[in-house]
Parts: structure tokens; C-alpha cells; sequence
């Protein structure tokens, strides 16, 4: 019985099929891996731009002594400012407290100015500002309660200086334009007149609130 022979042309059929099949065999991985290396070469999303002006504002409070012997003191803090392209800001910084020598009361208002680095997220910052504080015993304060609210009281010592003060500001939460944070700082201030201490050398600490308007 004779064998058939497979005619020439199906043979090369068949050739052409099984070469076709082979090259999809070896090019499909390679694909796959091509798409692979493009995703992962595709670059991090950039971070967020950062703001061009801001509203910021705090409260705290603050600690330390003067150079009076025995003086230690304490006082809140409230700070209110306008901060330009992230990095600088001029303020204005009130303090109200207490000193036990004289039994007096202390109230700073100063202007300055505050700039800011940046170690990733961790914002340094050092400021200077000029100062007027009242101080004045709690005596005079009760004689004279509408005087002394309105700094203009027979009692008051008005004392000019200034500060200088350095610290670290830690975001703690951030929603759309509204960023919380929380500062610690060290002052010193200076007033020369002879009414009262020399130095103040303070350290204290706030919650903040920055607020992006662009």
C-alpha cells in the first residue's frame, strides 16, 4: 500500500503557521517586559506647589526668668502674621504674664520679622522684631483697671527693646489651605532702660494655623 506524500504546498503552510506561532511566542514576553520598564520609568508625581501667601497666626505660651534675681516668669502668646512665597513674613507678636518680683504684670507688643527654612518637613525658623512692654504691679493694675487696659495707666513702666528668637515649626495636619502646626522656640529679649531687667530668656511653644489664600 502506498503512503501518501503531503503536497509541497500545504507543507509550506504549515511551515509558515508553526514559524508565526513561534515568533508570538517570543515576542509577547518581550512586550510585556517593555511595557513594564516604561511604567516604571514614568517620573513621581510632583509635590504640591508651594503657597505664595498665607495668613498665619498662633497660640502659645512661653516660660523662662529675667535677670533679676528670683524672677521667674510666664505669659501667653498670640501671634498674627502674613507670610510671602513660603518663606518670610513680617508679624506681630503680643505676650501677657507675670513676673513675682514687684508682683508685677507683663505685656509685650512687638513687630518683626520671621523667616523660614525648610529640612524636609520640619520648617527652622529664626525671627528679630522690636518690642514695648508694660510693666506694672497688679496694685496699680487694680487702682487703675481702665489705665492699665488701655496702657495708659500712672503705674505702668514703658520699656523699649528688642528680640530675637529662634525655633522649629512641625506640620501636624493639612486640608486643602488650612495647615495646623506646632512650634518651639527660644527667646531672648533685651531692654535696656534701667526700670527693670536687662534680659528675658524664654522658651515656649504654640499651636499654629496657616492659612493659603494663592
Amino acid at each position: 500500500m502506498k503512503h501518501r506524500t503531503m503536497p509541497l504546498r500545504m507543507k509550506r503552510a504549515r511551515l509558515v503557521t508553526i514559524s508565526l506561532l513561534a515568533a508570538g511566542l517570543a515576542i509577547g514576553p518581550s512586550l510585556a517586559f517593555a511595557h513594564d520598564a516604561r511604567a516604571d520609568e514614568e517620573p513621581a508625581p510632583k509635590p504640591p506647589a508651594r503657597p505664595k501667601g498665607e495668613v498665619i497666626g498662633a497660640l502659645g505660651a512661653t516660660a523662662g526668668a529675667s535677670t533679676w534675681p528670683g524672677d521667674p516668669v510666664a505669659m501667653s502668646t498670640l501671634k498674627l502674621g502674613y507670610r510671602f512665597f513660603d518663606t518670610i513674613a513680617p508679624f506681630y507678636l503680643g505676650r501677657l504674664g507675670y513676673g513675682p518680683v514687684n508682683d508685677r504684670s507683663l505685656l509685650t507688643l512687638s513687630f518683626g520679622v520671621q523667616t523660614w527654612g525648610r529640612i524636609g518637613a520640619t520648617r527652622p525658623f529664626a525671627r528679630a522684631s522690636v518690642l514695648h512692654q508694660h510693666e506694672e504691679s497688679l496694685s496699680a493694675v487694680r487702682a487703675d483697671t481702665g489705665g492699665a487696659l488701655f496702657g495708659v495707666g500712672d503705674g505702668i513702666r514703658h520699656r523699649y527693646g528688642g528680640e530675637l528668637g529662634v525655633g522649629i515649626e512641625l506640620p501636624i495636619h493639612r486640608h486643602k489651605g488650612v495647615e495646623f502646626v506646632i512650634a518651639l522656640e527660644t527667646v531672648a529679649d533685651y531692654l535696656p532702660d534701667p526700670r527693670g531687667p536687662t534680659w528675658y530668656v524664654l522658651g515656649g511653644g504654640s499651636l499654629g494655623i496657616n492659612y493659603t489664600l494663592y
